[in-house]
């Protein structure tokens, strides 16, 4: 059995009022499985480097840039 996996994209969701609301959409296979705002997207990944930084994550930190370096 394989590993399920999400992958995130920027996605607008419709509802059947047809109001659009910007966001990223999970995605698995070509279906959505969850829509997030932007600020929900946001929190969601401070709340996984939250969690990975917990478990002891092995990988070093990534090195700070100034916008000049980029």
């Amino acid at each position: 059995m394989t590993r399920p996996y999400i992958k995130a994209r920027s996605w607008t969701w419709k509802d059947h009022f047809g109001t659009e609301t910007p966001g990223i959409g999970l995605m698995h296979g070509g279906s959505v499985k969850a829509h997030l705002t932007h600020a929900e997207a946001r929190t969601l990944a401070d709340q996984l480097h939250d969690l990975v930084d917990a478990a002891g994550n092995s990988q070093p930190k990534l090195e700070s840039t100034t916008p000049d370096q980029e």
